[in-house]
């Protein structure tokens, strides 16, 4: 990464703050979904039976896996078969990712607008969950629409640092691959 993309500018600080909040509430979710796993245990040792909790570790487990798309992709957290990568030259792999990244703007925002549209359309028609308690299904799929659309972000964000600078934003972070 040159001296370029280190500088951090107003738009750099944000746009990683933004990754950074996802992570943190991706993080935040898998405390939750310990949370109440340990709280069906407490209630079974006591006794009690508490129905709702499966219901809201799933929401929770679906949110921790959407809000932690962009931050794993930035910390090159994401699986990536490098094999071909290893063999190219610069410039291939300048390309090489350059196309992967645009087709994954693509899947990702028709992803994203597609999800967007699914939570306004559940908070339109007042759509409820199935479930023991009636929860309104637009409150935990907002967490599918965040983490898509910061997959999004990210993606373009590291599109434009491989075609401004020729190397995108993960390959820092990942381990080195073996060969």
């Amino acid at each position: 990464m040159n001296d370029t993309m280190r500088r951090p500018g107003v738009l750099r600080r944000a746009v990683d703050a933004f990754y950074l909040a996802c992570g943190v509430l991706a993080g935040f979710s898998l405390v939750m979904i310990a949370a109440l796993v340990l709280l069906q245990i407490a209630a079974r040792l006591t006794g009690v039976v508490i129905t709702w909790t499966d219901e809201f570790a799933g929401y929770v487990m679906a949110a921790s896996s959407f809000l932690a798309l962009a931050y794993t992709l930035n910390s090159g957290g994401h699986i990536r078969v490098a094999m071909l990568l290893d063999v190219l030259s610069p410039a291939g792999k300048r390309w090489l990712d350059a196309f992967c990244l645009l087709m994954g703007v693509g899947l990702t925002g028709y992803f994203a607008w597609h999800s967007v549209v699914l939570t306004w359309q559940s908070y339109l028609f007042n759509e409820m969950g199935q479930g023991v308690v009636a929860v309104p299904l637009w409150i935990p799929q907002i967490s599918m629409a965040l983490g898509v659309f910061a997959l999004l972000v990210a993606l373009i964000d590291n599109l434009v640092c491989v075609v401004l600078w020729g190397k995108p934003l993960y390959h820092d972070q990942e381990a080195p691959s073996v060969t």
